[in-house]
């Protein structure tokens, strides 16, 4: 049975909030007391995502994205699971992308099996796999033709649990907190690789999603707990934790990097 909904298409701004400790309880308890936990969530109250996010040798959506480029996009796998093999179905590639202060964000789903057959080859079975399986899709024809522009190969990891809440009287809106958030320096072949690395070392990501509106309700709570918007990328936080806190890691990106986008 899969367990992730099959919307491909993404139009909407995202605020985020960095809590912890009994703040974050608190916003987890007023949450849960207006909206309903999303269907995917386990017992547990959440479920596990893994992304294996693509950059250049040169690190090219890195910088556009630590410089705050206000046109921006990069590319990731997403799978919702952490297991050892790091793919699981369903699992998708995805364009993410920023125009100003909107997110736009499109997927195409891949075959887990296929994938994972073949997943020795890198970058380059990837493209295979899309020219056999996603020919005429969008997403899948950019890919293949930047993957080939800037050498793409899988660049970090992030890891992280994920607990969901749907308005079902706005569908619009939605809100998520990601805890346990982990980056790994990635193979290659997009698997995880030497020790994770903690990049919110407590707390969690509060993130609210909408369209249109956002609900009074959540309006009161910001201004009753003084919440701050922040800037919080994951994939900025990955690339900075593994490749640039110390020389050791500088090292490994100049090195592992360079080699993996010849695949």
């Amino acid at each position: 049975m899969e367990r992730i909904s099959e919307n491909l298409h993404f139009y909407r701004y995202e605020f985020k909030y960095i809590l912890e400790g009994s703040r974050l309880l608190r916003v987890t308890e007023i949450l849960d007391s207006h909206l309903s936990r999303d269907k995917h969530c386990g017992e547990n109250g959440d479920y596990p995502i893994r992304s294996v996010y693509f950059d250049s040798p040169d690190m090219r959506w890195f910088h556009e994205k630590r410089n705050g480029l206000e046109k921006r996009f990069k590319y990731r796998l997403r799978t919702y699971s952490h297991g050892d093999t790091g793919f699981a179905s369903p699992l998708y590639l995805e364009l993410k992308g920023r125009d100003g202060s909107l997110v736009v964000k499109h997927r195409v789903r891949l075959p887990v099996e296929k994938f994972t057959e073949g997943i020795g080859g890198g970058a380059g079975w990837l493209r295979e796999l899309l020219y056999e399986t996603a020919q005429g899709n969008n997403v899948a024809e950019r890919f293949i033709a930047q993957s080939f522009r800037y050498r793409l190969a899988p660049s970090v990891i992030t890891d992280y649990n994920r607990a969901a809440w749907e308005d079902h009287t706005n569908p619009d809106f939605r809100a998520t907190i990601d805890t346990a958030s982990t980056a790994w320096r990635t193979s290659w072949e997009g698997l995880p690789r030497g020790i994770p690395v903690q990049i919110i070392p407590s707390g969690g990501i509060v993130e609210i999603k909408f369209r249109y509106r956002i609900p009074f309700w959540f309006q009161r709570l910001v201004r009753e707990m003084e919440l701050v918007r922040v800037s919080c990328s994951k994939f900025q936080k990955a690339v900075e934790a593994v490749y640039l806190d110390h020389d050791g890691t500088r090292l490994n990106r100049l090195i592992e990097r360079r080699i993996a986008c010849l695949h």
